[in-house]
């Protein structure tokens, strides 16, 4: 709760979806990315404020996605979900479901290990931090913040699309709250997000 000497209050609340809202003066509550919104953050901006991003490349040999190893991921110890595959030699370098954490992620990342391939399922459940297009037609097939569901994927492997940046979220580390919070909100623009907290404070 924010409360100046002058002037209104202002509320932040979560919902039992970790969706964040605000409320002016205890009024009806809106998405908090309806504020940044309406303070002039454009949405990719706001996806840069609050997370940061790693870029996969798609690899025609191998038919999967290189992208740097970054030993800071696993500053909580975790087990991986697929095989560490070192690109450059194509070696296995840890086993699904071994378990990793920053010192034994820092001893591979200098004995060698700088980049790494995931399959294309990897990208089910994650975030795209642009706009994806069909180049055939422009036709926006994903809006920036948007959530890979399956076909999703399907439609992105069909359009030959060969680079993607995912936001580095995990539920220990840097939660979805913002990039949640954003997908609900119907405001995209300055103008929208003004006009619906003065419907608030003047109904």
């Amino acid at each position: 709760r924010v409360i100046p000497n002058r002037w209104s209050w202002l509320d932040f609340e979560y919902d039992v979806k970790d969706i964040l809202y605000f409320r002016i003066d205890r009024k009806r509550k809106l998405p908090v990315t309806t504020l940044l919104l309406a303070l002039g953050y454009k949405r990719k901006e706001i996806l840069e404020l609050f997370y940061d991003f790693n870029t996969f490349l798609f690899d025609p040999k191998t038919k999967k996605w290189k992208t740097k190893f970054n030993p800071n991921d696993y500053k909580r110890p975790v087990k991986i979900k697929d095989d560490l595959i070192n690109f450059d030699t194509g070696k296995k370098t840890l086993q699904k479901g071994s378990k990793i954490n920053f010192v034994i992620a820092k001893k591979i990342y200098d004995d060698g290990l700088k980049n790494i391939l995931v399959t294309s399922e990897y990208f089910v459940g994650k975030y795209v931090k642009n706009d994806i297009f069909d180049p055939t037609n422009q036709e926006k097939i994903l809006k920036s913040g948007s959530e890979i569901a399956q076909e999703n994927l399907e439609k992105i492997l069909e359009l030959d699309i060969k680079t993607l940046e995912i936001a580095n979220i995990d539920p220990i580390n840097k939660g979805p709250y913002i990039i949640d919070t954003l997908n609900i909100d119907k405001n995209n623009t300055k103008e929208d997000a003004v006009n619906d907290i003065y419907k608030v404070l003047r109904p």
